[in-house]
């Protein structure tokens, strides 16, 4: 079985850079309206942009290996959040898929995206996290 990692380091005050082994990067921050610089998007919304980015993906894999030639794609995710809860309540997606495709195609695109679309599995299905603490004297004992 692959294993994939990623890392997060808090760098200051909110901002924090998550990193994985193929060496993208990037930062996540608070808005300014919750102490944070903005300089980045929260977890949550990187989590929202990470469902768009995989549907796309996987989309524009699953039109190209069938041989379904697509002018542009588009993928809207909306998520919907309690003020008072740290959880989603819903979610929609929005594929827009402009040019001569039937939607006939379309759908069946998308039955075979959702099918290995792995960021979209994170959302339909709950995953047991196990929780480790290490006390270490230095971050790179970690």
């Amino acid at each position: 079985m692959a294993k994939i990692r990623a890392k997060a380091r808090l760098i200051e005050n909110f901002q924090v850079l998550s990193t994985n082994e193929r060496a993208h990067a990037f930062i996540f921050d608070l808005p300014a309206s919750y102490k944070g610089t903005d300089i980045g998007p929260t977890a949550l919304e990187a989590a929202l942009m990470s469902l768009a980015g995989c549907a796309a993906t996987i989309y524009a894999l699953v039109a190209k290996n069938s041989n379904v030639e697509l002018e542009r794609l588009e993928v809207v995710a909306e998520a919907e959040k309690p003020e008072d809860s740290p959880k989603l309540t819903s979610v929609k997606l929005r594929i827009n898929v402009p040019g001569n495709v039937s939607d006939k195609i379309l759908s069946a695109l998308w039955r075979r995206t959702e099918e290995n679309c792995p960021v979209l599995y994170i959302f339909r299905d709950s995953i047991p996290i196990e929780i480790e603490f290490k006390a270490a004297t230095s971050l790179e004992q970690y």
